[in-house]
């Protein structure tokens, strides 16, 4: 198996245009729908089977997600399964997007509440209802206040937020 490597934006735009590479995000759907490579097949790591990844006999696999963190986590997933993935986007999409490069998105208008939108939404009122049931019947209610703290903590350091899922599963657009 062959050593991963960081992959810098210009060599990964070089080896899609020769077709080189298969370029797999790793992100999350409403993340890779609100803007994404072109030609990159979306692979999140909340579900990722490194098994399932398409094989093609000349192509290598390349990964990347927003910033290189999550893409890092599935390269040794990948290697502990014995599957040859060449590396990762050094800085992901975010550098991808600094350098100027082309990106795709699937919104056409923005219309109605964004699914980050309606997860702070949610978050706030639940927060207030924990305050008004804890004035009103007692402190064990702050607790609530303390899972939706916990639930937007863990969201904001792994990138996985089950109410966001929620949300695009209702229909809220995606960003």
């Amino acid at each position: 198996m062959e050593k991963t490597v960081n992959w810098t934006v210009d060599e990964v735009e070089a080896a899609l245009a020769k077709g080189e590479i298969i370029l797999i995000d790793v992100r999350e759907p409403q993340e890779f729908h609100a803007e994404r490579i072109p030609g990159a097949l979306l692979y999140p790591l909340s579900d990722f089977d490194p098994h399932k990844l398409p094989h093609s006999g000349t192509k290598k696999i390349v990964l990347h997600c927003k910033s290189g963190g999550r893409s890092g986590q599935a390269l040794p997933m990948c290697q502990e399964a014995g599957v040859e993935v060449a590396g990762h986007i050094e800085g992901g999409i975010l550098k991808w997007i600094a350098a100027g490069k082309e990106t795709r998105s699937d919104l056409e208008e923005k219309k109605g509440m964004s699914v980050p939108q309606a997860v702070m939404a949610l978050g706030s009122a639940m927060v207030l209802i924990s305050m008004g049931l804890s004035m009103a019947f007692g402190p064990v209610w702050l607790l609530l206040g303390a899972a939706v703290s916990f639930m937007l903590l863990q969201a904001a350091f792994t990138g996985f937020c089950p109410a966001a899922r929620f949300f695009l599963a209702l229909g809220f657009r995606p960003a």
